[in-house]
């Protein structure tokens, strides 16, 4: 499959209207892949490596409202065409607000597809508030959770996998 075959591919991924969006990262098979936004970096390893893209979301796919930095999109198993969605946030403090994006992308019918079989929130912040049990991120954890995505919260550097 050509190249641009694999990035028609992904444009028809998730829905019509985002075919006229070019991704920031270009879909590719790859062991890692990052994005960042003032300082704040979002880092993804895939073992083995996986087919990804990143796309702006923020001022690009989505211009009003609330919405995310990026969305991150991982080909979770070809044969079947099933994606992962991580929803990205890159923040400084506010982490209150950043819950309030990516609850606002997840709920954007432009990020609805059959395809999308595992949806992730993620917040790469400069201050996670603590977690004991009754904070904002936990909360907003166990909401997340109620519709099937998974919500982690931390600072700049650390790793996720999938």
């Amino acid at each position: 499959m050509s190249k641009t075959d694999d990035n028609a591919n992904v444009k028809t991924l998730l829905n019509e209207n985002l075919r006229s969006f070019a991704p920031k990262a270009a879909l590719m098979s790859r062991k890692s892949l990052s994005t960042s936004e003032e300082g704040k970096v979002y880092r993804i390893e895939m073992n083995p490596a996986k087919r990804c893209a990143v796309y702006q979301v923020d001022g690009e796919i989505v211009k009003v409202g609330n919405r995310c930095d990026k969305l991150v999109l991982v080909e979770t198993n070809r044969e079947n065409n099933s994606w992962t969605e991580v929803f990205v946030e890159l923040k400084g403090k506010n982490v209150s607000h950043a819950i309030e994006q990516l609850r606002a992308s997840i709920e954007n019918p432009l990020f609805c597809h059959p395809s999308v079989n595992v949806k992730w929130a993620r917040i790469v912040a400069q201050s996670i508030p603590r977690n004991n049990g009754h904070s904002e991120v936990e909360r907003a954890r166990n909401e997340f959770k109620k519709r099937n995505v998974e919500l982690k919260a931390w600072s700049s550097g650390k790793k996720d996998t999938i």
